[in-house]
């Protein structure tokens, strides 16, 4: 079995470097690279096409949940008055309170903000029969131009919240 597959991929490779080769009746052969470079250019530009309006309906929800996220995590008050306390069980088991435990010491955990991912709730509503509809447009205004220095701020935003993503896993792998 394993040697058919190499003989079925041999032949396979073969037959298409042939078409590189083997000439039309008009004389010119029925692959070039340049007649592949321009199909696949032409198709790029195409899927590019494509894919501009899905990208600007994500780049706007990412724009918004980032902001309201922001916005949440900044807010001073709220973050200068919760304190987290830590302890662990005699089962080996880790609790954390508000409250310190009553039973013995407990370590106090400073939250920095910047560290905190938070995500929205999804929507359980449906699981009830009571599902919300929304009549949100899914299509941009045509007439919309995507700005290039947009996009690249979008991306290396993206970068950064990757790596605050693992960063945080990091330091969570380290602590248990």
């Amino acid at each position: 079995m394993k040697y058919f597959a190499y003989l079925a991929i041999m032949v396979l490779l073969i037959s298409v470097a042939a078409l590189f080769y083997l000439q039309r009746p008009d004389g010119q052969t029925w692959l070039t690279s340049d007649g592949i470079s321009s199909k696949s250019n032409q198709l790029t530009e195409q899927m590019v096409e494509l894919s501009s309006d899905t990208f600007a309906i994500a780049a706007k929800l990412v724009s918004e949940t980032s902001q309201k996220v922001v916005e949440s995590i900044t807010d001073e008050s709220s973050v200068a008055t919760t304190v987290i306390y830590k302890w662990q069980d005699q089962q080996g088991q880790w609790h954390y309170s508000d409250q310190p435990n009553p039973n013995g010491t407990s370590e106090k955990v400073i939250l920095d903000p910047r560290d905190i991912t938070v995500t929205a709730a999804e929507d359980t509503s449906i699981l009830k029969g009571t599902s919300k509809t929304t009549n949100m447009s899914l299509m941009p205004n045509s007439s919309s131009v995507y700005d290039p220095v947009v996009m690249k701020k979008l991306f290396e935003d993206a970068e950064q919240v990757k790596e605050q993503l693992e960063h945080r896993t990091k330091s969570l792998d380290e602590t248990h």
